[in-house]
């Protein structure tokens, strides 16, 4: 398994989640996520699904890389 990319992988989800969070704040969007807004508590729980999964994608991979 590549680390290298899963972990820029990772770090992209995670990123493009919380600036999309971030944005949303300021009612702002990122256009590749403007299909997202038209219902609001979906577009949340999404933009959180991509931080924490960024998070948890980039644990996995490098706590599984140290055995």
């Amino acid at each position: 398994m590549k680390t290298g990319l899963w972990t820029i992988f990772g770090f992209l989800l995670f990123a493009i989640g919380l600036i999309a969070l971030i944005l949303s704040l300021v009612g702002l969007r990122l256009s590749m996520l403007s299909w997202l807004e038209t219902q609001p508590l979906i577009a949340f729980i999404v933009k959180l699904l991509f931080v924490f999964g960024g998070i948890t994608i980039m644990y996995i991979v490098r706590v599984s890389d140290e055995d």
